[in-house]
């Protein structure tokens, strides 16, 4: 059977990998507010942990390709596993701010980005057929793995503390070393017969691999120069700036408006499930709608979604016409919302019928549900939809290059767009003026790609047309 038993086992691997890689990523903003307050730093000082958390974790590939191909799927998934659990080990009695930098920022991120190949390049060297189906499985416990270890992250926060919370989720990425013993590697006498016989016959094999070496490199030159390339990547630059915002500045965001951070922590595992949902929703809608069309929409959506992300609750009281004035004085009115639910037990009815909890609409955290859910429902494009539409538009053949170069950009905007928005925190007290700004850069990603297929359509007829006049020249 395609993939076998082994195969549906490495599967497993690989869907537990997600769930416990991803997972205490996309998670460790929870954190954010501890070390604002252990460390007395502001916003932008810890956000640049996380920048460089992800961003390390996508330029980290060819450095984890070259330990697969060198090492295998095991002894590369023990290597980064080992990696990250250290990186939570010595976080967990960083002394300063630039030591977080290199163990949660640099090592965490080293660990979680190796890991990453080798278990996806497992999976599809067992499965032909079935191979965007398992794929589309083990990718699922990334959203599973967020929705799960975001309240797990607080549990463990308000029953211990921020050191030993670390010192257990060290504990649990060492669990992927046994995960990833499960990727039994396949027979290569094959393919090393193949490649003594290949030797034997072209003595220059070396040569040839260098110059496929250098046309590769040429390749990429002529794809900086492929407008629609650029202008993908551009897009997907700025798309990058906003993508890791949320997982960042939730938890903060939701306590400086109010919330517990119970329930900021919950918001995160939320952007989590809903984008697993999402994501089998849109691979069904991607084979019956135009994808470049469909992945546009959905980024317009979730850059207005990042927008408004503090004005979903007062929008849907001004359309449901309640005025909330008197329950919204100040930033702590969740608090206040519960202290009055509590006093009903002790007040007679005349005394509550003032102080009653407000409706719905009125409520900060109804609003934040609102948003969570929209953004992750709508980015989920980004993560499904992005190499589907740049084959699309390039071709198979231009695919991997073009693929490399796009996580060369992903990279450098994951680094610089959390730092900004904590900066802006840091300057005006509030995170809406870098949710905007964020935001806005993600609808403007989705919405400059509307263009494209009339300028291909446009550009191809041109070059048609000098041909076209030629022949009916020769034929008059």
């Amino acid at each position: 059977p395609d993939g076998g038993f082994w195969g549906w086992v490495a599967v497993f691997g690989c869907f537990m990998g997600n769930v416990i890689g991803d997972g205490v990523m996309y998670s460790f903003g929870i954190f954010m507010p501890k070390f604002k307050e252990h460390f007395h730093c502001g916003s932008g000082e810890i956000a640049t942990v996380n920048a460089i958390q992800m961003g390390v974790t996508f330029a980290s590939g060819p450095l984890a390709s070259f330990l697969t191909n060198h090492l295998g799927w095991r002894l590369t998934t023990v290597i980064g596993s080992v990696l990250a659990a250290a990186g939570f080990a010595l976080s967990a009695v960083a002394p300063n701010v630039i030591f977080l930098y290199l163990s949660a920022g640099v090592l965490i991120g080293l660990g979680l980005g190796i890991i990453y190949l080798p278990r996806l390049d497992c999976i599809t060297q067992y499965f032909d057929k079935k191979r965007p189906f398992v794929t589309g499985v083990a990718i699922c416990g990334s959203g599973i793995g967020t929705f799960i270890f975001a309240p797990l992250t607080e549990w463990l926060l308000e029953y211990t503390d921020w050191q030993m919370a670390l010192i257990i989720l060290s504990g649990i990425c060492l669990l992927n070393c046994g995960f990833g013993l499960l990727f039994k590697p396949l027979p290569t006498y094959q393919e090393r017969d193949k490649d003594v016989c290949e030797t034997m016959l072209d003595p220059d094999e070396d040569e040839k691999d260098k110059a496929g070496d250098k046309d590769t490199f040429n390749e990429m030159l002529l794809l900086l120069r492929n407008w629609v390339f650029m202008m993908f990547a551009i897009s997907n630059f700025l798309t990058s700036l906003g993508y890791p915002i949320p997982y960042t500045f939730v938890p903060d965001n939701g306590r400086e408006i109010g919330l517990s951070s119970s329930q900021g922590s919950f918001l995160v595992g939320l952007i989590g499930i809903s984008n697993t949902l999402a994501r089998l929703l849109l691979g069904i809608a991607s084979q019956r709608l135009h994808r470049l069309y469909l992945y546009n929409t959905c980024l317009v959506i979730c850059g207005l979604a990042m927008a408004l992300t503090n004005y979903f609750q007062p929008i849907s009281a001004a359309l449901f016409g309640y005025d909330c004035t008197e329950f919204l004085l100040s930033p702590t009115a969740s608090q206040a919302i519960n202290s009055t639910v509590s006093l009903f037990s002790t007040l007679d009815a005349n005394t509550t019928s003032n102080l009653l909890p407000p409706p719905w609409a009125c409520d900060p955290y109804v609003g934040q549900l609102m948003y969570a859910t929209l953004y992750g429902v709508t980015s989920a494009a980004y993560v499904l939809l992005t190499t589907l539409v740049l084959a699309d538009l390039l071709g198979a053949d231009k695919f991997t290059n073009a693929f490399g170069l796009l996580l060369l950009f992903q990279g450098v905007a994951t680094f610089i767009g959390p730092p900004i928005v904590g900066f802006m925190f840091d300057a005006f007290g509030s995170y809406n003026s870098g949710f905007i700004l964020m935001g806005s850069m993600i609808s403007l990603s989705g919405l400059m790609l509307y263009p494209v297929p009339c300028m291909q359509t446009m550009l191809a007829s041109k070059e048609t047309q000098p041909e076209e006049m030629e022949l009916l020249e020769e034929a008059s």
